[in-house]
């Protein structure tokens, strides 16, 4: 695939790029062999795919996987996948916003038959959005292969005392692994975006490390933790919760934790112990 092929698919269905949908379309058949490679898929797995566009993408997964569903919230693009694919039954495409869609429903009604996973290209704009709505409303999807922008997979995949580890690289390391699989050059997309992208694998752990005694306190903990960056861990607890300074200091100190120490330097598993304790010690 190359730009010219492209422009003829779009001129062909008389459709255009839109920046709102943060339309970038991969053309990159090596990348795209790749990112389904490293999904292992085969004809014992279903795929959700998000925001298929002109379909490239969809036509490597709908010849590997046993059944693709795609959303897709462009009704010129839904026109376009509905045109490429009307003759696979194992291709089913939805005209919805994957944010407002009940995912798990969804897996229920129509893929309920094999073990799902997401590979998709996400529209970068809302790609924090999609992932946390995956990790938090859905039962069934283990595995995700998903292109992003390269400093969200930085974050993402972040590690202590660095400047990309934060709430988000938190969250996801809390609930699965995370790996840097391949980086992609603007090159490889059309239009080319003006930053450089990664694809990610991600993987749902079958039993947490240290479990969260409430799982809702502990994202809350989590975001107001790192709510300020350039504040102590500290300063952001008494900010964000209202806790006392004396009970601030009992807990990092029972847990060996300067009391002028910045979030960012504490690892996952830190962060869910102090959650813990402060979760215990407002409910007691």
């Amino acid at each position: 695939m190359n730009i010219n092929e492209v422009k003829q698919i779009l001129n062909k269905y008389y459709v255009s790029v839109k920046k709102q949908f943060g339309q970038n379309f991969l053309m990159d058949n090596n990348i795209i062999t790749k990112i389904c490679d490293i999904s292992n898929i085969t004809k014992e797995v279903n795929v959700i795919e998000i925001g298929p566009g002109l379909g490239f993408l969809t036509q490597e997964l709908k010849v590997r996987a046993n059944k693709v569903m795609c959303y897709e919230i462009d009704s010129e693009m839904v026109k376009v996948v509905t045109n490429r694919f009307e003759n696979d039954d194992n291709v089913i495409i939805k005209y919805q916003d994957f944010l407002k869609a009940n995912i798990d429903k969804d897996i229920e009604n129509y893929l309920n038959d094999k073990p799902v996973i997401v590979v998709a290209n996400l529209p970068y704009y809302i790609t924090t959005a999609i992932l946390i709505k995956i990790l938090e409303e859905s039962k069934y999807i283990k595995q995700m292969t998903v292109m992003m922008q390269l400093e969200v997979a930085d974050r993402i995949c972040g590690k202590p005392s660095t400047k990309d580890y934060n709430s988000l690289s938190v969250l996801m390391q809390y609930f699965t692994t995370c790996r840097l699989a391949i980086k992609v050059g603007a090159g490889c997309f059309y239009p080319e975006p003006n930053v450089d992208s990664a694809v990610v694998l991600v993987k749902h752990k079958d039993i947490i490390d240290y479990p969260a005694l409430n799982e809702e306190y502990f994202k809350k903990f989590n975001r107001i933790v790192f709510a300020q960056r350039r504040k102590t861990l500290a300063n952001n607890l008494k900010q964000g919760f209202g806790y006392s300074k004396e009970l601030i200091e009992n807990i990092l100190n029972k847990n060996n934790i300067s009391l002028t120490i910045r979030t960012e330097a504490l690892k996952v598993e830190e962060i869910v112990i102090l959650a813990n304790e402060f979760y215990l010690a407002q409910n007691k």
